[in-house]
């Protein structure tokens, strides 16, 4: 019998203040939180087929405030989390990037930084997914302005730096949705239709 499609293809979830709480430049996997009541929603999504992508601008590398060692680190933790409750992650994006950085390798203005879409377009092109089939959610309107130039469906979640970016969202991305958390953005995006392309 032929599996029926997921209504969406793929979710691009921000990390921190979205995914997990915000933590500032975290490099301890120890304080790894899973926002609340997001296991279980995902697992509906992922059930059905979705591909699970985070996507994280990790300035903190750049910067010199972290090692890439340690952003890997957390990102394992966070990954075993949602491993240990049925929810598969295809692939976790880093961008270690930052223009105004002290380590000079990556102390540069890169496509994969968002707003920057190169590392959400490697993911969609390596599935053979089209962005119109998917969803974008973050607490900044660095997450929310990929999901822009994606042609996907954006989500703006106010936990995390979301209150602070708010106005900017409202601006730029209009139609963007608007949730309290994570959680409730998943509950919105599984009442909603994605604009195929087919």
């Amino acid at each position: 019998m032929r599996r029926r499609r997921p209504r969406w293809d793929a979710l691009f979830l921000d990390r921190d203040g979205t995914l997990i709480v915000e933590r500032g430049f975290l490099k301890d996997p120890r304080r790894v939180r899973l926002s609340r009541g997001v296991a279980a929603r995902l697992k509906t999504f992922t059930d059905e087929g979705t591909l699970l992508f985070v996507v994280t601008n990790q300035s903190g590398i750049a910067r010199g405030l972290l090692t890439r060692a340690e952003v890997d680190a957390v990102n394992a933790e966070m990954v075993r989390r949602l491993a240990a409750r049925g929810v598969p992650v295809a692939d976790v994006l880093v961008c270690p990037h930052y223009a105004g950085g002290v380590v000079r390798s990556l102390a540069v203005a890169c496509r994969c930084r968002k707003p920057g879409t190169l590392l959400h377009a490697r993911a969609l092109r390596a599935h053979g997914l089209d962005g119109r089939r998917a969803a974008v959610v973050g607490d900044k309107w660095d997450d929310v302005g990929a999901g822009v130039a994606l042609g996907a469906a954006q989500a703006h979640v106010l936990t995390g730096h979301g209150r602070e970016h708010r106005a900017a969202v409202r601006a730029r991305a209009p139609g963007a949705i608007l949730a309290s958390s994570l959680a409730d953005a998943l509950d919105q995006l599984s009442r909603r239709e994605p604009r195929d392309p087919a």
